[in-house]
């Protein structure tokens, strides 16, 4: 966004040289190299989507999906830097902006917002008679106390179900649909005459609402986050003689990552088809943000294993960094 917008809202490298920039800093986790990255939304938005005019939900949770949207979408930082700006119909109403002309004069404009977004959540309840809960209990006891006849008692049971129904859209000013939203939940309890407690559909309904807004959040926008990528310990198809090496360098990620990777990197020569190896190259270049060389050893590694969750899992991580990256920079250069 630019800064009148915002004011008026709120090289490869070859060799063990790649390992040299990395850290010294001790591993969180045993056997675990960290990363710290920035990983893309989950939909495609426009990157100039920046200012988001928020209307008012409709439906008995409208309100409450609507302002919990609105904290968490606002409260979404990147890079220190905040990734929306939101702002109220009544708020853009009255907004203005100042913008500088070629000649070096200002024009006051009314504040124009990027996309609208706005929605319904209504819910619904239902209460239904199910299958009474057959319990056993004596009737008559012999001199010794021993039960000698039982009867089955039928507990009257009902079973409760929430259902939550979201119909939430972001569109652009003008009328073009950018996302949209409408995966319905429902949760049901079960409960019986003798129980002690009967359920709140109010907190099953509270915690739908909950589920609902995490999942728009990272439909919308990024995640900037830190994570303990475990590395492969497997030596399976590993030479012999280079054993002892890779259990040296596995143990060094717990306090000194830079050995470690300068370990995994020394065996690739006599391993070059080790999936183990190749990962662990991949995650030392993951961690230190050298995305295109992480995908070529991930990329290599499942060459030699289709499908296995390790070099998967990575090869995601880094295409979802990738996107972010991409998009981040669109919207630095708007």
């Amino acid at each position: 966004m630019s800064s009148l917008k915002r004011s008026a809202a709120r090289a490869c490298l070859g060799g063990t040289a790649l390992f040299a920039t990395l850290p010294m800093a001790v591993g969180v986790n045993a056997e675990t190299i960290q990363t710290r990255g920035v990983y893309a939304a989950d939909a495609s938005i426009p990157a100039d989507v920046q200012l988001i005019l928020v209307d008012r939900f409709r439906g008995d949770l409208g309100q409450d999906v609507e302002l919990a949207l609105t904290n968490l979408l606002d409260g979404v930082v990147i890079r220190g830097e905040h990734y929306f700006d939101l702002i109220t119909p009544g708020a853009l109403r009255t907004a203005q902006v100042e913008v500088e002309g070629q000649d070096g004069t200002f024009t006051t404009r009314p504040l124009v917002a990027d996309a609208e977004l706005r929605g319904a959540v209504r819910s619904e309840e239902f209460d239904r008679r199910i299958e009474p809960r057959i319990r056993r209990e004596c009737v008559a006891r012999d001199d010794d106390g021993d039960c000698t006849e039982r009867r089955e008692v039928r507990i009257p049971c009902r079973e409760l179900t929430v259902r939550v129904d979201p119909r939430i859209v972001l569109t652009g000013m003008d009328g073009r649909q950018f996302y949209s939203y409408s995966s319905a939940q429902s949760q049901s309890e079960r409960y019986c005459a003798e129980d002690g407690s009967l359920p709140s559909s109010l907190e099953m309904a509270n915690g739908m609402v909950d589920r609902i807004v995490d999942e728009i959040r990272r439909d919308l926008a990024p995640v900037e986050s830190v994570r303990d990528i475990r590395v492969m310990e497997s030596r399976r198809d590993l030479r012999r003689e280079d054993r002892g090496a890779f259990r040296d360098a596995v143990r060094a990620t717990e306090s000194d990552v830079k050995a470690a990777c300068t370990g995994f990197l020394a065996l690739e020569e006599t391993n070059p088809d080790n999936v183990s190896v190749l990962f662990n190259i991949g995650l030392c270049f993951e961690r230190n943000a050298e995305l295109n060389d992480a995908a070529d050893y991930y990329s290599r590694a499942l060459s030699i294993d289709p499908g296995r969750d390790y070099p998967t899992r990575g090869m995601n991580r880094v295409n979802s960094r990738s996107r972010a990256e991409a998009d981040l920079a669109l919207r630095e250069n708007l």
